[in-house]
């Protein structure tokens, strides 16, 4: 009977101590402040989406990002800011504000179908597709639209100028990846550029 009342100890000893452990931790877990982890994740949130923006606007004033969809086709198959082998003007903005830092991105054209009616989203950038599944907390977004116009010609490589040389016009190429969405005006296609940074 004694041993039983001691292996009753024991278990009830057992149980007790669990139960301390199990309410240390879940004390320790919630008294945890995190508010200067997830300010400062805001706060590097904040600098990457000023980055991009920053990015995104020299790209379309100097024409760099209206080059990089024009020549997107033209025998690049991904947008790459690491790029050592002629790199187009858009790709040396991309490695001097991203690529250099160790800093990923992810580049989408979205571009109307050849109806207009409908939206067409593609990876375009050299990042492998499994990135672009990366949680999205801390990931900045900048976007902007471009839009085309029936006499913008393609641009194609040289050995001395990437995406510079101009080529056919859009209109005239059935094998240009972004269609004509209105064949009644002039305007060819708008595209969205969305640059998702971490």
């Amino acid at each position: 009977m004694v041993s039983g009342r001691r292996g009753q100890a024991y278990t009830l000893e057992g149980v007790l101590a669990a139960i301390l452990v199990i309410s240390a931790t879940v004390f320790g877990i919630t008294s945890i402040d995190t508010r200067a982890w997830e300010d400062g994740t805001r706060e590097e949130t904040r600098r990457l989406e000023t980055r991009a923006d920053d990015l995104l606007t020299v790209g379309k004033n100097t024409g760099a990002l209206e080059n990089a969809i024009l020549c997107y086709n033209s025998g690049r198959t991904r947008i790459n800011g690491n790029n050592s082998s002629r790199p187009a003007e858009f790709e040396r903005m991309l490695n001097l504000t991203f690529d250099s830092r160790g800093e990923q991105y992810n580049i989408y054209f979205n571009y109307l179908n050849e109806t207009g009616e409908q939206r067409v989203t593609e990876l375009v950038s050299e990042n492998s597709p499994a990135s672009a599944n990366r949680p999205s907390t801390g990931a900045a977004v900048a976007t902007r639209t471009v839009a085309l116009t029936d006499n913008m010609s393609v641009r194609t490589n040289s050995p001395s100028n990437a995406c510079g040389n101009a080529g056919p016009r859009v209109k005239s190429l059935s094998s240009f990846y972004i269609p004509d969405a209105d064949n009644n005006t002039r305007l060819y296609n708008l595209v969205e550029v969305r640059l998702i940074v971490w």
